[in-house]
């Protein structure tokens, strides 16, 4: 099946929730062998008199959205509803994986700024419900960099719901350093909904937003000259069919490019936040002054956001001008690996299967010695 842990009974399982999505696998893996929605589904059958809901998760609760009460338990990259989210780590045990929890040791990604409190409350969840047999909590900037293949550097965390700027040193995140965003992938599709409905196209239902998701995939960019592009994009030349799959299409031009340019501009959406090169600049600026050569020299993206076609190119245009002018010796580099998408899970897998990480696991033995209290101390 995968790659083992410890001895042959033990299977290393990958773990990484999204707010958008959840990703799961094997320790030695390249990609996940699932990924599917965070989210809990509840409705009522027809002739259920008892009054318990059905309950359904993952895929199988997008299927009954229309009937039911969707939860998603992780917001902003954490986790907001404990019970909720137990019931997805049993869908991924034991639908998705179908591997038995007791016999797993979990590595577990977490943003960034998770609190001691929440560590330690998932902690108890997995080793009192699950039985696991081992656990790590790894933060989510140190495992990107690990698939990148780097223990230092800035990781830009661009997701569905969360986004950040990370200083990493020596796979230790600095968290006093961590600047956080609220232009997320969501804040994007609900954009280009309000500009796709000024052009005519009303999209409200779940499933015509989650084409609304698709299509901002497809066919939306960063411009490289907003101002030029703005000008020289009003005319019905410059706009681009996009077929739905009811055979009927749209035709989009500028919408294109000012759904994301809400990145570099967030006064767009009357927001009064730093945009993304301020951010990446103010994370590096509250570092030591030794540091910043370093992570200005490694800068890497993460998430499905950082996809957008153009991001990278005009970060690095912009970024480059800015070294210019501030610091002229600094050489910039910014890497976007293509499985950016699920960067984090990929460097979990890695750091998994590292046989001298094994002293490092909090275990179950560990955990009936001295209870939950030790998680707090042992990954900070």
């Amino acid at each position: 099946m995968s790659t083992t842990l410890f001895n042959d009974d033990i299977l290393g399982v990958v773990l990484d929730a999204g707010s958008q999505n959840m990703k799961a696998g094997f320790a030695g893996e390249p990609s996940p062998r699932a990924m599917v929605p965070t989210t809990v589904a509840r409705f009522r059958r027809d002739g259920l008199t008892d009054g318990i809901p059905q309950i359904y998760c993952g895929t199988e609760a997008i299927k009954k959205r229309g009937i039911s009460k969707m939860v998603w338990p992780v917001r902003e990259g954490m986790i907001q509803n404990w019970d909720e989210m137990e019931k997805m780590w049993h869908y991924i045990f034991y639908k998705e994986l179908h591997v038995p929890p007791e016999n797993s040791r979990i590595m577990h990604s977490v943003h960034p700024l998770t609190p001691k409190s929440d560590k330690q409350r998932m902690a108890e969840i997995l080793f009192e419900s699950f039985a696991i047999n081992g656990l790590y909590l790894a933060k989510s900037p140190t495992l990107v960099l690990n698939a990148y293949g780097r223990t230092s550097g800035v990781v830009y965390e661009n997701g569905y719901a969360c986004s950040y700027a990370a200083p990493v040193f020596e796979g230790f995140p600095m968290k006093y350093a961590t600047v956080t965003s609220p232009v997320t992938g969501k804040m994007l599709s609900d954009r280009l909904q309000n500009l796709m409905f000024k052009a005519g196209y009303s999209f409200t239902t779940p499933y015509e937003i989650d084409l609304i998701d698709q299509i901002k995939k497809d066919i939306c960019y960063i411009s490289q000259d907003y101002a030029t592009e703005l000008t020289a994009s009003s005319g019905y030349e410059s706009k681009a069919k996009y077929n739905l799959p009811d055979g009927q299409h749209i035709m989009l031009g500028q919408e294109r490019f000012l759904c994301p340019e809400v990145l570099f501009k967030p006064e767009l959406e009357d927001l009064k936040c730093r945009n993304i090169i301020d951010s990446i600049c103010r994370s590096i600026d509250m570092c030591d002054l030794e540091y910043r050569p370093l992570f200005y020299n490694n800068i890497v993206f993460s998430g499905g956001t950082s996809l957008t076609t153009g991001l990278v190119e005009r970060v690095t245009r912009e970024l480059t001008q800015i070294l210019k002018k501030n610091l002229p010796d600094v050489t910039l580099k910014v890497d976007a690996m293509e499985m950016r998408k699920y960067a984090a899970w990929a460097g979990g897998s890695m750091l998994a299967s590292f046989p001298n990480l094994r002293e490092f696991w909090f275990t179950k033995e560990e955990y009936e010695d001295v209870g939950s209290e030790r998680i707090k101390f042992k990954f900070f």
